[in-house]
């Protein structure tokens, strides 16, 4: 009887800029506190495309991009304790922490961190589960770290506390509809009018066409109207004029105490504003400087949230064909723009 033999196909860039070869690489090892994955799943996010072209965040050539799998465990490092082979996982698998291209998500064996993974139940699906980590980790990035929301295990009854999102129907916007829904907070969002109904059904409190040139003047009548305390947004888009918009709304409505978290820098052409306090969330700071936040959220936090069901892929995934070898194709794709939707590629 023959086995066949195990081959790690992988999407690499080999210089800044350069187009993806698609070729075989070595199965990595695992490290001390590292996790080995045979990836079912790769999720991809706009970072992919928007490193490749712009060579940002990677800096060391050959790599593999991408941040988000799931898929079964196939080995682990000597100091893990959390998993053990054969485990359902998704994980946060950026090159970021180290440059190191066995981190990357877009090929067939991918380096998981143990303080950034999550059991996943037999419910959700692979393709599912890979949409998580990255949104997740950024949102919890700004809501833990930044925005100094308490970090609880569980759904919170509903509050008058409220927070702001710009771009509800981006996978980071959709998360933060979700966890901060979850943490009882009222969040008002914008969205092009097609998205409104299924960011309702996510647990956004209002909705707000982004197109409207009155946008800030609505929101911030809605939130006086339903005497919510809004003090807190997050931009999860940040480009044109979104982050002003978005400061502006907090300004009316947070009486000098808002904070408002971006996930790109405040552009220096702009002035910022002297009563919002603008801070920028970083994704991998959870496997970082704040790894004790980190393996709380993942170890504990997402993995209950995904059993009992409180927090649901979003937004709707939509696969493209090919596995592996489609990673060019998909980094092409989001760069023509992506609305709405999560692109996904299964790894036969």
């Amino acid at each position: 009887m023959s086995t066949q033999q195990k081959t790690n196909l992988a999407a690499i860039i080999k210089n800044p800029k350069n187009q993806v070869t698609v070729e075989n690489r070595p199965i990595p090892t695992p490290g001390p506190d590292e996790l080995l994955i045979r990836n079912h799943a790769i999720a991809a996010n706009p970072a992919d495309w928007k490193i490749q072209a712009w060579t940002v965040y990677v800096t060391e050539y050959p790599n593999v991009l991408g941040s988000d799998v799931s898929g079964i465990i196939e080995a682990v490092g000597s100091s893990v304790t959390k998993f053990s082979v054969g485990d359902r996982v998704t994980g946060f698998a950026a090159v970021f922490y180290n440059q190191n291209i066995d981190h990357g998500a877009w090929q067939t064996y991918t380096l998981l961190r143990e303080v950034a993974t999550t059991n996943i139940p037999d419910t959700l699906s692979y393709e599912e589960a890979s949409t998580f980590p990255m949104a997740y980790a950024t949102v919890a990035t700004a809501f833990y770290l930044l925005l100094d929301i308490p970090r609880t295990i569980g759904k919170v009854e509903p509050t008058n506390e409220a927070l702001f999102v710009w771009g509800g129907a981006s996978a980071v916007g959709a998360a933060a509809i979700q966890l901060a829904n979850t943490l009882g907070y009222k969040v008002f969002t914008t969205a092009s009018p097609k998205h409104h109904e299924y960011l309702q059904s996510l647990g956004a409190f209002a909705t707000f066409d982004y197109h409207d040139a009155e946008v800030v003047s609505r929101v911030v009548r809605s939130v006086k109207v339903s005497a919510a305390n809004l003090t807190l947004g997050l931009d999860a888009i940040t480009e044109g004029d979104t982050f002003i918009l978005s400061a502006d709304i907090l300004s009316a409505t947070a009486g000098g105490a808002g904070k408002l978290a971006l996930t790109l820098d405040w552009p220096e052409t702009h002035a910022k504003p002297n009563d919002v306090e603008v801070l920028k969330t970083v994704a991998i700071r959870l496997g970082m400087d704040s790894q004790d936040v980190g393996a709380w959220f993942f170890n504990e936090f997402l993995k209950d949230a995904l059993e009992k069901k409180y927090l649901v892929a979003s937004p709707p995934i939509e696969i493209v064909d090919g596995g592996v070898a489609a990673a060019q194709k998909v980094f092409d794709q989001l760069k023509a723009g992506v609305s709405g939707k999560k692109l996904v590629v299964q790894v036969k």
